[in-house]
């Protein structure tokens, strides 16, 4: 009897918990219910009540995430209710939890959303449109397309369309971007009130433009009233009423746009929300005003007026606007008490909306500052009437008396404005002319050039030799069709000064180091000399690479055997001090003083078009530089100096870091944007220390870098090291680049390591001679620094293609992920080993690197570069894709399925198995 009294009190105490929770649901449910149904018929203070009963039913639940949901509807409620304070109150105590659910981002983008919308009330323009750019990220970020985010675009759209301006541009078009993006959202999404919402702000951008197109409009707004009166939707319906008013009155209909400004009204009537019916009325009296409907304008004017003022927290704004069109209407009619009257009520309401906007708390000088300035408007407006007769002949007076000086300043100067603006278009014509002449020389000299290469294979070695000479003098004109293009956009000011700090002297060797190898194909000896502090100095890389090249090949052409060619370059009070020295015995001093001319030439045999001089001084003068030239005892001294310091006219400043570009290699394609922990490896092998030192610049401090001084040392650094990529010289000493290369994808450790030639030749056979040996990339001496970290970049996402491609194949398959045979044998090993292997429990990483005949690090890295994984997640992975395979076999269980391939714990193959296919083994299994 004892038992079955305390089992029947037991029930009757779970029962009356369940029927509490129960009811305690429910009622949290119908609150929210009411909210809502309130706020959807605009009676937004009873909609406020329901979300707080809400509130406090849901802080029972203990529900962090219903409770938010009744503060975004208490939030929501206060904005309507222009309340913004209260509203960014409430939203600021919300916060994104760790690893969010969908419907917490979903949430939180609404919550983004909401703040959005008080700071634009608030105008707090960068605020709003902030928190509304946030809401669209996190939405992308996590792939949720939402309502919220369509909101928020259309959002951006209307601040666009309103004046919001940026940096880049403003107006209609950013506008009609973000309404088509919110359109398009909303589609995809089934969205429907959205979309037709999106689809009325998306066509008035067809209407308010230069060249309206109004049945775009009328068709994206027929769409929406269509919708909107089906589903009885009252807001969105009046903003469709507003828009077809506004589009008839740009077409000039006026009629029709009545009909819908008074339509408007009217809906408005049906529902307790007496500011949206005040914008209403204001609406209407705004476009009556415009047509110059004075009396029914003052009507609507005073109903908007009336109706306002009833609320509490209204809209200053529109109030105040109203208040001020009446007052210049009553004015208009010499209603001047009237007028008076509504102008000092104007002066009192608008001053609370800018008080608004700045945000000023200086109370005691504000009411001063108001007050003078309400005597100064009512002293106007008494005054206006009784001296506007005295006004009116005094400014037709003056209005005559700077018509007669401006048509005699106009006539004075219109001849000398004529006379600089055609100086002006013969200038530009000529920029064009030689921009255009040049662009047209680059495809027939390609034509040249294409048809020289098939000839040359053909040739004898006297033909050989006539096409080599054609070829010669067709890469010649390349040069100065270059060389015009860079005056041509001097001329017209398009070319600017790119100025990055950066380490010049290893830069100045790096450029000259090709020189010394010209100079001794042409039997001659360059000297240089650098006295140049190994520290950062701001410069344009681009223009005095340029400068300098163009000098240093002057002289080796120019210059006799006999005479050595000297170059110093130093550094001194923040300038560079360059001077070039060669030998030249045609040079008069009258040459001299034309040396600098465009297309200047001492006689017709002599080689050369006189644009690498003239372009030298051109892009000197850009720098802000000086440049001199002495001749004596036949021997040329040019030198120059330009400053190295960021205040420049021309100069556009870059504090980018430039290894910026190689951070990117380190992002997995993937959502989750997961970093690796390794850094790539980079090997740089030069004989010049110079060109390894601003290799290893470029890079250093996105790559572990490991330097060769010749073929031989970087053979071995390659084989123990495994980089994921090579940049190799051609010439060096012991083993040379090409043999090098070839070495290296041959070698089964190292075939699949890109690999990229530098070298101070030109000619295409050296070209030809490292693609012959599985050159990745050539580039020639001087080189880019820009040109070099895109090279590697592209090498390396090409590599990162590859390890994707491997991550998704279900089972091993040399053919397909190869990179040449070297790789096809190697993959094939590893296939072969793995599946020796795979059902060894006892099969680790040292096993691994044994059976392969290589050191466990050299097979780490040969994996990792590979296929992006290490040796322990290769081993895995192999084991779960053969494990996939088994599952599809019914007759085996899960369990001995993992025995099978290689794990001795069910609940860490199930652990994995998840990690890599997103799905439990038992999941999978079913399906």
């Amino acid at each position: 009897m004892k038992n079955i009294f305390i089992l029947t009190l037991s029930f009757y105490i779970t029962f009356l918990g369940f029927s509490q929770k129960k009811s305690s649901s429910d009622s949290l449910t119908l609150y929210f219910q009411k909210a809502d149904s309130t706020y959807n018929i605009l009676n937004y203070k009873i909609s406020l009540e329901y979300a707080q009963q809400a509130l406090k039913v849901a802080k029972q639940k203990n529900d962090s995430y219903v409770i938010n949901e009744a503060k975004i509807k208490i939030a929501s409620a206060y904005q309507k209710l222009r309340l913004q304070d209260y509203a960014l109150k409430i939203l600021n105590e919300i916060t994104l939890q760790k690893n969010p659910s969908k419907k917490e981002i979903i949430q939180f983008a609404t919550i983004l959303n909401a703040k959005g919308n008080a700071y634009y009330s608030n105008y707090e323009d960068d605020l709003a449109i902030s928190h509304y750019l946030k809401a669209d990220s996190i939405s992308e970020a996590y792939n949720y397309k939402n309502d919220s985010q369509i909101k928020a675009l259309q959002n951006i759209g209307l601040m666009f369309l309103r004046g919001y301006k940026t940096k880049n541009k403003s107006g209609y078009g950013r506008a009609k971007d973000y309404f088509k993006r919110a359109y398009d959202i909303a589609k995809a999404t089934n969205s429907f009130t959205e979309m037709h919402f999106s689809g009325l702000y998306y066509g008035s951008t067809f209407v308010e433009t230069e060249n309206p197109e109004p049945q775009i409009a009328l068709t994206y707004y027929n769409n929406a009233k269509k919708y909107f009166e089906a589903n009885n939707l009252i807001k969105e319906l009046n903003d469709t009423y507003w828009a077809f008013a506004s589009l008839y009155r740009r077409l000039g209909q006026n009629d029709k746009a009545e009909t819908y400004y008074l339509e408007n009204i009217e809906k408005n009537k049906l529902y307790p929300n007496l500011i949206n019916l005040g914008k209403a009325y204001w609406a209407y009296a705004s476009f009556l005003n415009a047509i110059q409907s004075n009396e029914k304008a003052i009507t609507a004017y005073q109903n908007a007026i009336s109706t306002l003022k009833q609320e509490k927290n209204t809209d200053l704004g529109v109030l105040s606007d109203c208040l001020y069109h009446i007052a210049n209407l009553y004015h208009s009619k010499d209603q001047n008490a009237l007028a008076f009257e509504k102008m000092n009520e104007y002066i009192i309401y608008k001053d609370s909306v800018d008080s608004k906007k700045n945000s000023i708390s200086f109370n005691e000088l504000e009411i001063k500052y108001q007050t003078e300035k309400k005597e100064q408007e009512i002293a106007l407006l008494t005054s206006k009437h009784q001296v506007a007769q005295k006004q009116k002949y005094i400014y037709i007076t003056i209005s005559l008396l700077l018509l007669a000086t401006g048509l005699f300043l106009f006539f004075g100067y219109k001849n000398k404005i004529r006379t600089a603006q055609k100086l002006k278009e013969i200038n530009t014509l000529k920029s064009q002319f030689f921009a255009n002449i040049s662009h047209e020389f680059r495809t027939p000299l390609t034509l040249i050039n294409s048809p020289l290469q098939l000839l040359k294979k053909q040739a004898s070695d006297t033909q050989e030799k006539q096409l080599k000479l054609i070829e010669n003098n067709s890469n010649r004109m390349l040069e100065l069709v270059d060389q015009l293009l860079e005056l041509s956009k001097i001329d017209s000011g398009q070319l600017q000064l790119i100025v990055k700090e950066g380490n010049l002297n290893d830069f100045l060797h790096s450029i000259s180091e090709p020189f010394q190898y010209l100079a001794q194909e042409a039997n001659k000896e360059l000297e240089l000399h650098f006295d140049i502090p190994k520290e950062n100095y701001p410069f344009d890389k681009d223009v005095l690479e340029k400068i300098t090249t163009n000098l240093l090949h002057n002289a080796i052409k120019y210059s006799d055997e006999a005479t050595p060619i000297k170059g110093e370059f130093l550094v001194e009070n923040q300038t560079l001090k360059v001077s070039i020295r060669n030998s030249n015995a045609t040079l008069t001093k009258t040459d001299l003083q034309r040396l600098f001319d465009r297309f200047y030439q001492k006689n017709t045999h002599q080689k050369g078009a006189g644009i690498g001089l003239a372009l030298v001084k051109e892009l000197i003068g850009l720098y802000e530089g000086t440049i001199h030239t002495n001749l004596e005892n036949d021997l040329l001294t040019i030198a120059f100096e330009i400053p190295l310091h960021m205040h420049l006219k021309n100069a556009i400043i870059s504090h980018s870091n430039e290894n910026e570009f190689v951070s990117n290699l380190l992002i997995s394609q993937e959502q989750n944007n997961e970093i690796s922990d390794e850094l790539p490896v980079l090997l740089i092998a030069d004989d010049n220390a110079s060109i390894r030192s601003v290799l290893k610049d470029i890079f250093k401090d996105e790559f572990k870098i490991y330097e060769a001084e010749n073929g031989k040392e970087a053979l071995k650094i390659a084989e123990k090291e495994i980089p994921d990529c090579i940049v190799s010289d051609v010439m060096m000493p012991k083993v040379d680049g090409l043999e090098f290369t070839k070495q290296i994808k041959s070698n089964e450790l190292t075939s699949f390591i890109p690999v990229i030639l530098l070298t101070a030749k030109t000619t295409s056979e050296v070209h030809l001679e490292a693609i012959k040996n599985e050159a990745d990339a050539f580039l020639t001496k001087p080189f880019q620094h820009e040109i070099v970290k895109q090279t590697v970049l592209q090498q390396i996402i090409e590599r990162k293609k590859l390890q994707k491609r491997y991550s998704q194949e279900l089972i091993l398959k040399p053919t397909e992920v190869l990179i040449n045979s070297v790789d096809e044998k190697f993959i094939s090993k590893l296939e072969e080993v793995i599946h020796s292997e795979i059902t060894n429990q006892e099969f680790n990483t040292e096993a691994f690197a044994e059976k392969m005949h290589i050191s466990r690090m050299q097979l780490h890295r040969k994996l990792k570069s590979l296929f992006g994984v290490s040796t322990t997640e290769f081993i895995r992975n192999e084991r779960l894709k053969i494990a996939l395979e088994l599952l599809k076999n019914e007759k085996l269980t899960v369990s001995e399925i993992a025995y099978s391939v290689g794990f001795n714990d069910v609940y860490y193959f199930s652990k994995c198995f998840k990690d890599l296919y997103q799905k439990a083994p038992s999941e999978y299994y079913k399906k």
